[in-house]
């Protein structure tokens, strides 16, 4: 087990520029200094799922922010795999996406998402986003441990 160590927020998302601005976002509230990347939902999947990591609770994340749109595996494929299973179903995840569309929303929500934001392509206004998403799961939302 030695190496695991606790991310407040996961944010798994493919774009480098959306991770830059909420790594900035993020440091410069001093919301926490804990958090991790996945630019690919296959290498968050196989390090949210190793049973190390999944049998230790106390390392699982406040929030998980997700990207809907991604390469082989969708952001819907992962928040399906999260829910699904009994270790990992109580993180709070939220989609985080470009799209608008109301089945890409309602079927956020049917597999069990706990949000569902816009990423706004104004830098300013996505940065207020991942502000004001991880204030509130970090914050103010008592998780489960």
């Amino acid at each position: 087990m030695q190496g695991l160590q606790q991310s407040d927020i996961l944010l798994v998302d493919d774009s480098s520029e959306v991770a830059e601005l909420a790594r900035f976002a993020i440091l410069r509230m001093k919301l926490t200094e804990k958090w991790t990347w996945f630019n690919d939902p296959e290498k968050a999947s196989d390090f949210l799922f190793r049973h190390e990591y999944t049998a230790r609770r106390d390392l699982h994340p406040f929030l998980i922010l997700l990207d809907l749109n991604m390469p082989r595996l969708s952001g819907h494929d992962l928040l399906r795999m999260l829910k699904g299973n009994k270790a990992t179903s109580h993180i709070p995840v939220v989609m985080f996406s470009t799209s608008t569309d109301r089945e890409d929303i309602n079927k956020s929500y049917e597999l069990g998402a706990n949000g569902y934001l816009h990423k706004a392509t104004d830098a300013d206004q996505m940065m207020d986003t991942v502000v004001d998403a991880v204030s509130y799961w970090t914050t103010r939302n008592l998780p489960a441990r």
